[in-house]
């Protein structure tokens, strides 16, 4: 009764494989220190979906944002429940320099109550690097911009760094990790080239996304090694394996979606602003980050 769709004719599972693993990090986070803990996991909230879109049967981009809006009030149609949004569909097109567009006018305002009165907290993903172009890396990240809605003020916009730097040299010898323990992941943009604006600087925060391996003989980086990724739950399960491996800025922001859920749940009176602001103001640079600039 959870699961929902926009259009009811394209049915409410999910057949690509992305919500599924975004749920199993959203309520678990990354299995595999979970499953090397091997102790009973605490579960503070639950998981809803709504399906917002469908490759074979595609919006126009104008109607981005109301679809959004729409999707929101499908879930809220059940009362009572403090909720999280987590949105890590995102698009490159029309991108303007962190400029507002009707989809991230949409998502203000949802979170700030301008429609209805109601505030909200929703988490959206910075969008992922291009990946033609990770050979570029850190470089790729500073020139490929935030996606839409993402630029959006009033959500909490996340990207990615890594600390999965380790690669198995017995199985992929002289593989060597892209990106340095502790530094931007890869896949993260930033709003690097929005410095002639006065928007905001995103992403808010960055978590966990994963890494790529690079090699002498490659031009371009590649997923070598399940260690560099996450670990999480696949959407076919019944036919295939019980686990798959997940990351990019979409399973950094279903991290932070746990993050706010676990927080919220310890203090159900904060608001979502109060929310949101103790995950902003609590994340500090790391080493490598700080030495880079």
């Amino acid at each position: 009764s959870d699961v929902h769709t926009y259009n009811p004719n394209w049915g409410a599972d999910d057949r690509y494989g992305h919500g599924t693993p975004m749920a199993g990090l959203a309520a678990y986070g990354d299995l595999t220190e979970i499953l090397a803990d091997g102790q009973a996991v605490q579960l503070t909230h639950r998981i809803e979906s709504v399906k917002l879109f469908n490759d074979q049967d595609p919006h126009s981009k104008e109607l981005y944002g109301a679809v959004t809006q729409e999707c929101v009030n499908r879930v809220e149609v059940t009362p009572g429940r403090t909720r999280i949004y987590c949105m890590a569909v995102t698009t490159s097109d029309d991108r303007d320099r962190g400029r507002p567009s009707s989809w991230s006018a949409a998502v203000d305002a949802l979170t700030s109550g301008f429609t209805d009165g109601q505030r909200r907290l929703m988490i959206v993903a910075a969008g992922n690097t291009a990946s033609t172009e990770r050979r570029n890396y850190p470089n790729s990240n500073h020139t490929d911009s935030v996606h839409d809605p993402a630029q959006a003020w009033n959500a909490l916009t996340v990207g990615g760094c890594t600390e999965k730097a380790i690669i198995d040299q017995t199985k992929y010898a002289g593989w060597q990790p892209l990106a340095a323990a502790g530094d931007l992941s890869p896949c993260s943009c930033t709003s690097m080239t929005w410095s002639d604006t006065k928007w905001p600087i995103n992403p808010d925060v960055v978590l966990e996304a994963g890494n790529m391996g690079l090699h002498q003989n490659y031009a371009d980086p590649d997923y070598i090694d399940d260690a560099l990724s996450l670990l999480s739950t696949p959407h076919d399960f019944a036919l295939n394996k019980p686990l798959v491996t997940f990351g990019d800025t979409s399973a950094a922001t279903a991290l932070a979606s746990r993050m706010a859920a676990m927080v919220w749940a310890k203090y159900p009176h904060l608001t979502p602003e109060a929310v949101r602001a103790l995950i902003v103001h609590s994340a500090s640079w790391t080493h490598p980050m700080l030495k880079r600039y």
